[in-house]
């Protein structure tokens, strides 16, 4: 549909009386409030975009009787035998797209102008990224601002970000080593202020204290991870939208101290690999033995194995067995370390460099984190066209990056532990 040179394409115009249904549908899935129940207001941008569509429409001359945005409904499951039936739901927006309506010329206008003017003096920031990330930053960049080297953003999380623009606007501060100590306020300001002089003297600081936690926890110890797929759209029975499900896992086990064993699962058949992802740590880990179960970010484990304990809850009970014994390193590393080099970030990737900077995940080729690892997966298990050359080399990139991360844990634990640099196993699949 094309009305006073603007032009809009619509997902779907579906007849409904004199008139047609606007329907536009998105990736995202059901906007829903906190109770995770109620219908929460759609996203900015998506109410523009289906406004601009039915100022066009009806332009053009077709009559619209409502219009609504398409979304995956994040409550469905899909029960299998194809039957997508309420995979999506229609959240009808016809009275937020008629007070918005009016705006579409002022936005015709300002993009007009410009297009036709020079490029705009603006430097990089979030703009970039909000909504979506612009294709232009590298391009855009190269105009900045020369940037402080230890800029005041460094400082990590959600309530640093915010520090750090507060400071910015009301301080004028532009670099992490300008506001003073007793500046750096909140519930982590001993980390911030940590950070800053760690920045200042350019050494790492290590608090002392974590050997001692470590120490006290009993063997055997197992070093895991999981990776994941989370598809827009199920194929496996009682999967939810965008519903992380593990098809890999690494475990490198200390069964007594500097002796270790590995172990790890792959499932690249394209069936659902929760049945015999669960069976193949049942033989790994025991779940009576008490070993902790050391992993980077606890969240993303713990949702992976409250995920199996609802969709298979004859597992539910061992679930909740490795649940009780996991042991985040992330936390543990945020307490007691800090390098210059990881630039206010706590990542494993930034972590593993500056302790084991043998170990780059810059030079694991194709598979390096993961996105990397669910695009891998999707070729090699899903994707038709990929052949089996192809899906045997894909196979062994997965294996060797998972493997990577959980060795990248028993470094992170030695170093924390004052140990020294463990010596790594013979890997046997």
């Amino acid at each position: 549909m094309v009305y006073v040179n603007l032009y809009a394409r619509a997902d779907a115009l579906i007849p409904e009386g004199a008139g047609y249904v606007l329907r536009e549908t998105k990736a995202s899935s059901f906007p829903l409030k906190g109770d995770k129940v109620t219908p929460d207001n759609p996203k900015e941008h998506h109410l523009q975009d289906v406004t601009i569509q039915t100022w066009v429409m009806e332009g053009s001359g077709i009559p619209k009787t409502r219009v609504e945005l398409n979304y995956l409904n994040n409550l469905w499951r899909y029960p299998g035998n194809d039957d997508y039936s309420g995979l999506f739901v229609q959240l009808d927006v016809s009275e937020l797209v008629e007070v918005r309506k009016p705006q579409v010329p002022v936005w015709i206008q300002e993009a007009v102008t410009v297009l036709s003017g020079d490029m705009p003096v603006i430097t990089t920031g979030k703009q970039c990224n909000d909504p979506y990330d612009c294709s232009f930053q590298s391009y855009c960049r190269q105009f900045d601002p020369p940037a402080p080297e230890h800029p005041i953003e460094l400082l990590p999380d959600a309530a640093g970000k915010n520090l750090a623009k507060k400071l910015r606007e009301t301080k004028g501060y532009v670099s992490i080593l300008e506001p003073a100590p007793a500046e750096l306020t909140g519930a982590r300001a001993e980390l911030y202020r940590r950070i800053q002089l760690a920045h200042k003297t350019g050494q790492a600081i290590v608090v002392p204290g974590c050997s001692a936690r470590l120490a006290a926890l009993p063997y055997p110890r197992y070093f895991f991870d999981f990776e994941g797929i989370d598809l827009p759209v199920p194929r496996w029975a009682g999967v939810r939208p965008y519903e992380q499900i593990p098809f890999q896992w690494s475990c490198h086990i200390e069964r007594r101290p500097g002796v270790f064993e590995h172990a790890e699962f792959l499932d690249l058949s394209g069936d659902d690999p929760s049945l015999s992802c669960i069976q193949r740590m049942l033989e790994v880990i025991d779940p009576d033995d008490g070993g902790p179960i050391f992993v980077y970010f606890v969240t993303y484990e713990k949702g992976r194995l409250e995920g199996f304990a609802i969709r298979h809850p004859e597992h539910a009970e061992l679930m909740q067995k490795y649940i009780a014994r996991l042991v985040d390193l992330l936390p543990l590393v945020r307490e007691f370390y800090y390098h210059p080099e990881m630039r206010g970030s706590f990542s494993i990737k930034k972590v593993l460099p500056v302790i084991a900077p043998d170990l780059d995940y810059g030079e694991l080729d194709e598979v390096q984190e993961g996105t990397g690892a669910q695009v891998a997966y999707l070729l090699a298990a899903l994707d038709p066209k990929t052949t089996a050359k192809r899906k045997a080399d894909l196979e062994a990139k997965l294996r060797t990056y998972c493997r990577q991360d959980t060795w990248a844990m028993v470094e992170v634990a030695y170093f924390l532990g004052q140990l020294g640099r463990p010596l790594r196993p013979r890997e046997i699949t």
